[in-house]
């Protein structure tokens, strides 16, 4: 049975004007369930956004149940915390371990959720400007996320409070919310004691690394150890791709769209696929480049080893500029692994296959939307060249161990995909 007895209002940034509407309305039910409804105010204003276009698409009057989650609806299990802030957020509110996630929904704040959806118990919305840490304060962000990572006393109380209070951004890993002098957002990860190696670096040169290659990545600023700081901690920040300035976009995640559970059990898998997501960007009316794009990004991941790909890696963002359809996001959370080299993705390549190889690369191509295995291995062929290409300057900022052993990588897996 889930805590909340009275219904949670979702509100919304609307992506024309920016004003904050009531979207829909939230029920638990008493046996463990819930239902969404999208609000009379706000089918009579002759809105019709959907803020799922696979579970929740657009039906006035019609409630509709939560199949996973514990009765979640799958969009607001994206708004909640990831495991991150949901440890936050226990330790602040002395919570068991297992609770259930419309708890943490309801506790974190409103102020930095991902997208554009916000929840409250009153009929109209009411959402709390971000209040943001900016620039000149990373060295005591990252100073101080590992301080609650590490479950230390504050080293800044009042930096303190605000990450706790602003508790609600996806992951497992520590972050908090920057902002600069322009009025960009950017997530800020710092290094902790814990890893077995400086993983903001690694991060960066995945997204460097991608970009360089030509496919869409999350603009990165590494900041290594002792930059501003005498922390010893590097960290690296992440711009928001569901911010520009202080307009939210909505965003959906991969998980969302596949309509499974993660983290989840071995079952959930079957859904875990990249001709899959391909087969849900068609479906929801993304552009035919968005498969290409997506094809590449797995191409992309089985090179540089990056096998934590899972469904909630990935996401859609809402394009209100750009035709006002939903998009790809840029990709994210790119980081080779950096103990082994995978010879598995988490996603699937083609059907039931998770090897990295370039049969299972190419056998389900049609669904990226290829016309042909030739005209399929013939992109794949020339991404691989400029994969191989953007190495060299995307790694100038590792040591030289690193750069040998991530440049070994490259060619061991470049034999595995190349014809």
């Amino acid at each position: 049975m889930l805590i909340i007895s009275k219904p949670l209002f979702v509100y919304l940034q609307r992506p024309d004007t920016g004003d904050w509407v009531t979207v829909g309305r939230y029920q638990a039910g008493m046996e463990g369930g819930g239902y969404f409804r999208y609000a009379p105010s706000y089918v009579d204003a002759g809105l019709s956004w959907s803020i799922d276009p696979v579970n929740l698409p657009f039906q006035p009057d019609v409630e509709v149940s939560a199949p996973r989650y514990g009765g979640l609806h799958d969009i607001l299990r994206d708004a909640c915390p990831d495991g991150w802030g949901q440890a936050l957020l226990r330790r602040e509110h002395n919570l068991p371990q297992h609770t259930p996630l419309a708890r943490y929904l309801v506790l974190a704040s409103n102020a930095d959720r991902w997208g554009a959806l916000a929840v409250g118990t009153r009929p109209k919305p009411g959402v709390a400007a971000l209040a943001t840490p900016k620039l000149p304060q990373l060295h005591k962000v990252v100073e101080e996320l590992a301080a609650l990572n590490a479950q230390q006393p504050p080293v800044h109380p009042q930096l303190r409070r605000r990450l706790v209070e602003t508790a609600s951004v996806g992951g497992a890993r520590p972050k908090a919310t920057l902002q600069d002098e322009k009025g960009d957002y950017w997530l800020v990860k710092p290094g902790l004691a814990s890893d077995v190696a400086d993983i903001p670096s690694l991060e960066h040169l995945g997204q460097q690394w991608g970009a360089l290659s030509g496919l869409r990545f999350a603009s990165t600023v590494l900041h290594p150890a002792g930059t501003g700081s005498d922390t010893g901690r590097s960290g690296v920040r992440v711009l928001r791709f569901d911010r520009n300035r202080d307009r939210r976009a909505m965003c959906v995640s991969a998980a969302s769209l596949l309509q499974t559970e993660y983290p989840g059990s071995v079952s959930n898998m079957d859904h875990w696929s990249y001709p899959r997501l391909a087969e849900e960007l068609r479906r929801i009316g993304a552009p035919a480049e968005d498969r290409r794009e997506l094809f590449g990004r797995m191409v992309f991941n089985a090179v540089c080893g990056n096998d934590d790909d899972h469904p909630r890696n990935h996401a859609i963002v809402f394009d209100a500029a750009g035709g006002g359809r939903w998009r790809l996001a840029p990709a994210f959370d790119v980081v080779p692994n950096p103990v082994d080299t995978p010879a598995f993705l988490v996603m699937q390549l083609s059907s039931g296959r998770f090897d990295i190889s370039r049969e299972a690369m190419l056998a389900d191509a049609y669904r990226f939307g290829f016309d042909s295995r030739e005209a399929a291995a013939a992109w794949l062929d020339a991404l691989l060249v400029r994969i191989a290409g953007g190495f060299d300057e995307a790694a100038l900022h590792l040591d030289a161990a690193w750069r040998a052993m991530l440049a070994q990588r490259l060619q061991h897996n470049l034999g595995l995909l190349s014809s």
